[in-house]
């Protein structure tokens, strides 16, 4: 059986073997006819098989795993989709795809379906890991097999692993501040699950705001496991018939400001007059809530583009091990606060 090259699959296709190369990695600039043409003839081929025997003789796959924790299975929301849609766009620019796993920081599983068989398998080059815990299992298992990846989010076990994150502390700190400036006196800060590292952090931020800016007229509590729309719902709803009621509330996700937003309505209240609310991510739909929901941007393309980078690096053998960037947040002021 004759074994085709790109320069054979160029000229069945009558196209250059570049065109045939923007195919192959999905650009997306090829136009549709020119890559239905081009698609035709390697599927008629079997090019595409080459390809992979050559990448495996090569150990090289130019596929990428995303690992996104399952959430307790609620797996990931809106800030998850933004941030991956901006990484598979940077990947595909790069010549890489990138598969998203659901995996758990608590223990991690080599079955067929999941990205720890590919890696393992030599199936895939790299991987970017979301939603950090301490002592997380599966940092440990990329460690020990030497797969180059880039977390975001943190990793306080190790000097060594690279990672991306928004400054966390600060980010709480700076939802403090704010919030206090607008003259609010009865805050009520809902994060998300306590074993997570970014809600340590963004709690820890609000504390030492709090701390160095006593003030005996103010109550402020910050609540944690607030983890979706509903949760939202029922701990805002649960405040508001409580005493003091509370005139800001900051939720650490825009998307669960949803329910906050209906809590606060069933009460016949108004946003910001009654109540603020004070969000965090800056996802799209942010700007169409009513009002317009105010946010802490931390800057998603910046994240993600800064993130493959880092792990390119790695891949190329450009970059090392323990590369570190804090991304600063800052309001992105609407009609909520």
């Amino acid at each position: 059986m004759k074994t085709y090259t790109i320069k054979d699959v160029a000229h069945l296709s009558g196209v250059s073997v570049r065109t045939v190369s923007r195919v192959i990695n999905n650009d997306p600039h090829v136009k549709a006819e020119t890559r239905e043409k081009v698609l035709k003839v390697i599927a008629e081929t079997g090019f595409e098989a080459n390809l992979l025997a050559k990448s495996l003789r090569e150990k090289r796959t130019n596929t990428l795993i995303a690992f996104v924790d399952q959430h307790r299975g609620q797996f990931w929301g809106a800030f998850h989709n933004e941030m991956l849609q901006e990484m598979m766009k940077e990947a595909r620019r790069s010549g890489y795809r990138m598969v998203i796993s659901s995996s758990s920081a608590d223990s991690y599983t080599e079955d067929e379906n999941d990205g720890f068989y590919l890696l393992k398998h030599g199936m895939a080059d790299g991987a970017v890991m979301f939603d950090t815990k301490e002592k997380d299992k599966r940092v440990e298992y990329l460690r020990s097999k030497k797969v180059p990846f880039v977390i975001l989010g943190k990793d306080r076990d190790h000097f060594d692993t690279s990672y991306v994150d928004l400054d966390n502390v600060y980010a709480g700190y700076l939802a403090a501040q704010y919030l206090v400036s607008k003259g609010r006196k009865h805050i009520l800060f809902m994060l998300g699950n306590r074993d997570y590292i970014v809600n340590q952090e963004r709690a820890e931020g609000i504390r030492r705001y709090l701390a160095e800016n006593p003030d005996p007229g103010r109550q402020a509590r910050i609540e944690y496991d607030v983890g979706n729309i509903e949760q939202a719902y029922s701990r805002t709803k649960e405040a508001l018939a409580g005493t003091p009621r509370p005139d800001a509330i900051f939720i650490s996700g825009d998307e669960r400001a949803i329910g906050v937003y209906r809590a606060v309505y069933e009460q016949n209240l108004r946003i910001p007059d009654q109540v603020a609310v004070l969000g965090i991510d800056k996802i799209a739909m942010g700007a169409f809530y009513h009002p317009p929901i105010t946010t802490i941007d931390q800057q998603i393309p910046a994240m993600a583009q800064t993130a493959l980078r880092i792990l390119f690096q790695q891949l190329d053998g450009s970059g090392q091990n323990g590369m570190r960037t804090l991304i600063a947040p800052s309001i992105c002021e609407r009609q909520s606060v």
